[in-house]
């Protein structure tokens, strides 16, 4: 059996491998009676006084790994993983695969929670690369596809990567504020207007549904080129009639313009 004794000193030391090493082959019992002791160090060293950050970030990223390997939910892995991080500042070193493996010889039935817990944790208005790839990583050994977080949403149109069902993503796209200088900048409407797999009506009611939510022009300018590379029909406006006739009064003028001009060539094309 591994004892606090034992573990610490790789902890302390900021060395993850041998943390790792020490805890793969402890059963649950062996696991809980660790857990107090490695929260009782956390909180001793959040509370006391360093020599400086480049000795405290190794013996986090050591602490991030031992937390993974044993805490007893995917709550308390997914708050602990987020507060101690996934890479050691001064050289830049991550323990991404360390985390995943430990995760992995626990054999927990929990790993699909935590796969949506840490994905809950992505920002949503810029790059986790870490936690990214930890969603990633996990999601694989899983086999189930993790929810399409804001976070998510906002990685696949950045990068062009879907971390899980471009459907799913595609729904929640037009929920997600900021996307719209992304969607210029990639060439999304074209992208997702041509994209056969997803379903145009949603595109198309999302984007109208995102212009009337409101938001600044920059972000609702990328969804405005949306509506235009979908170009929808005459029968497509006349359904959604009453979408579009809520865009009139809207106080970003090209939405108005935009919804009068459909709106008009509707009305010409049923005569």
């Amino acid at each position: 059996m591994t004892e606090w004794t034992v573990l610490h000193p790789f902890i302390d030391g900021g060395d993850p491998d041998n943390v790792a090493r020490q805890v793969r082959y402890l059963d649950a019992a062996a696991r809980k009676k660790l857990t107090e002791s490695l929260r009782v160090y956390e909180k001793e060293q959040r509370t006391g006084a360093f020599v400086s950050k480049r000795f405290w970030t190794p013996r986090m990223c050591a602490m991030t790994v031992a937390g993974a390997a044993l805490l007893p939910s995917a709550s308390s892995v997914a708050a602990w993983i987020a507060r101690n991080g996934l890479r050691e500042d001064e050289t830049g070193t991550d323990v991404i695969d360390l985390v995943i493996e430990v995760l992995r010889d626990r054999q927990v039935t929990w790993l699909p929670d935590l796969v949506d817990r840490l994905a809950l944790r992505l920002p949503s208005d810029r790059l986790d690369a870490d936690m990214q790839q930890l969603v990633r990583g996990l999601a694989a050994h899983t086999g189930i596809q993790p929810l399409a977080t804001d976070g998510l949403v906002y990685a696949w149109i950045a990068t062009g990567h879907a971390d899980t069902s471009r459907a799913s993503l595609a729904r929640r796209l037009f929920e997600v504020d900021g996307l719209g200088p992304l969607l210029e900048a990639g060439d999304w409407p074209r992208k997702l207007a041509e994209d056969h797999t997803l379903d145009r009506s949603m595109l198309l009611e999302g984007c109208l549904y995102r212009l009337r939510r409101g938001g600044k022009a920059a972000d609702l300018n990328g969804f405005l080129m949306l509506h235009k590379a979908l170009a929808p029909t005459r029968e497509e406006v006349a359904t959604l009639t009453g979408d579009y006739e809520a865009l009139l009064s809207n106080s970003h003028a090209p939405i108005a313009a935009m919804a009068r001009h459909e709106l008009l060539l509707a009305s010409q094309a049923s005569r």
